[in-house]
C-alpha cells in the first residue's frame, strides 16, 4: 500500500521550517498589497511609480538561465534596488516588519524560522509561533516546493 502523505499544513512547524512571502496568497487576500509595498520604495522609485498604472511589467533577465521574463516592475525595483539600501531594515520595527523586509531584501529566498530568529534578534520559538499561527501576516507563509 502506498504511503499517504499529509498536507504540509498539517505538519507541525519547527525551527527548520522554511518561510517566504507568498505573493499569490497576498494578492488574493489583500487588495491593498501594492499600496503597502509602494511605501517601501526609495524616493526615486516612489516618484517613478506614483502616476503609473497598478501593474507595470518590465523585462528582467534571469541570472541563472539568461532568460528574459516579464515581471512586476514595482516588486522588481523594490527587491533589487530599494530593499538593498542602507537602513531598509531598522532595529526598531516590529517582528513582522523585520521579517517582511528581510524577505524583500534577500529576493524572497526561503528562510527557516531559526535563521529568521537570528536576523530579527528574537527567540526562534517566538518567530515560529508568530509565523505559523492561524493568522497570515503580509503573505508570510510556509514555503512549499
Amino acid at each position: 500500500m502506498p504511503e499517504v502523505k499529509r498536507p504540509l499544513s498539517l505538519i507541525k512547524p519547527t525551527a527548520e521550517t522554511l518561510f517566504h512571502i507568498d505573493f499569490d496568497w497576498w494578492q488574493e487576500n489583500d487588495s491593498n498589497w501594492r499600496i503597502f509595498l509602494y511605501e517601501f520604495l526609495c524616493p526615486d522609485h516612489q516618484a517613478y511609480f506614483k502616476d503609473k498604472a497598478d501593474t507595470i511589467k518590465i523585462d528582467a533577465v534571469d541570472p541563472e538561465t539568461a532568460e528574459v521574463k516579464q515581471v512586476d516592475g514595482l516588486l522588481f525595483e523594490l527587491m533589487n534596488h530599494c530593499a538593498k539600501q542602507e537602513g531598509f531594515i531598522s532595529a526598531n520595527i516590529p517582528i513582522i516588519a523585520k521579517v517582511l523586509r528581510t524577505f524583500l531584501s534577500n529576493g524572497n529566498q526561503p528562510l527557516s524560522a531559526g535563521a529568521l530568529a537570528e536576523i530579527v534578534n528574537r527567540p526562534a520559538a517566538t518567530v515560529l509561533a508568530t509565523l505559523s499561527g492561524p493568522q497570515v501576516f503580509k503573505g508570510i507563509r510556509q514555503y512549499h516546493k
